[in-house]
């Protein structure tokens, strides 16, 4: 039989190193696939670390600026504040300047009130010593009180024309020939008070309050003779006055028959712990030379004022 013969096998051709650059090229394939997978795997852990963090600091940035923002909201809240205030402040300056110039004006006036006394009283003083200057003693009637009440007969035949007019001016003389006098007051017989709501007080011895005082009695008409009501209710308000105090009783007629008890009740009632006399009680009456019934009123004040260091004047009409 015949052989055939073939060609003889070679290991090495080229099909067998395709097969091992393939197989060569899968390997390393592999190990860089490998690497690559445990690079990822051991690196994920850290990135994510990393991320919190970033992200906590981040959060934390957010909270710092947030309380940084509050903290500017709250700057400019109280400067709004302030700012507010000082509008309020300035309107109620502004408004205050009418009230502050009001308060000027009357302050002004009254400066220039008071100027008018000063000359007032100025000129008084210029009018010659024989006519105007006080003196202890007037008339025979000491004029050495602190305060002066006048207890006035206002009734119809006192209040009439020109007589009134007469008894206004001798309260006038008598309050300017008092030098050391501090008040007065003046209340009519009945006990009702020239200024009602004054009962008790003290009206200033000013120039001003003294021509007050002269315009209101022209209108002070009107009540009664019976000067011992007048009286004992000045001895009830101003009794307990540590100064001196002088009381003047003016009147023209006097209706009471029982004199002595009246006289006996004032003077115990005007008596201090001593004895002595609290008042200086003087009398001043008015008459008509060609008649009248006015010496009741003056035995009466006569009795009155013996007893109380005082004295009665006549005054004819």
């Amino acid at each position: 039989m015949r052989r055939i013969k073939r060609a003889p096998v070679e290991i090495f051709n080229l099909s067998f190193l395709d097969i091992i650059s393939c197989a060569f090229g899968a390997v390393v394939l592999l190990v860089l696939l490998a690497k690559n997978g445990e690079t990822d795997t051991q690196a994920g852990p850290n990135n994510l670390s990393t991320l919190v963090d970033q992200v906590l600091a981040a959060q934390l940035s957010i909270e710092l600026l947030s309380g940084a923002l509050s903290d500017k909201q709250l700057e400019l809240k109280q400067a709004q504040a302030r700012s507010s205030t000082a509008t309020q402040q300035l309107k109620a300056l502004e408004s205050s300047v009418p009230r502050a110039q009001q308060t000027l004006q009357q302050l002004q006036d009254k400066a220039s009130s008071m100027r008018n006394e000063i000359r007032q009283a100025t000129a008084m003083l210029n009018v010659p010593k024989s006519t105007n200057t006080p003196s202890e003693d007037v008339g025979g009637i000491p004029t050495d009180a602190d305060y002066v009440v006048f207890v006035i007969d206002n009734s119809g035949s006192m209040a009439s024309g020109a007589k009134w007019t007469q008894v206004i001016s001798v309260v006038d003389d008598i309050l300017i020939n008092h030098p050391k006098m501090k008040g007065f007051q003046i209340i009519a017989a009945d006990g009702t008070f020239l200024y009602a709501g004054q009962e008790g007080k003290w009206l200033s011895d000013t120039v001003s309050m003294r021509q007050r005082a002269m315009d209101r009695m022209k209108k002070f008409t009107g009540g009664g003779s019976a000067p011992e009501v007048g009286i004992l209710r000045a001895l009830d308000l101003y009794g307990k006055t540590r100064e001196k105090v002088s009381l003047y009783v003016f009147g023209d007629d006097y209706g009471r028959r029982d004199l002595d008890s009246i006289v006996i009740q004032i003077t115990t009632i005007n008596a201090d712990a001593k004895g002595n006399p609290k008042f200086r009680i003087h009398g001043v009456g008015f008459y008509r030379p060609s008649g009248g019934n006015a010496e009741q009123f003056a035995a009466f004040m006569n009795a009155l004022s013996r007893r109380n260091r005082g004295a009665f004047v006549g005054l004819p009409f």
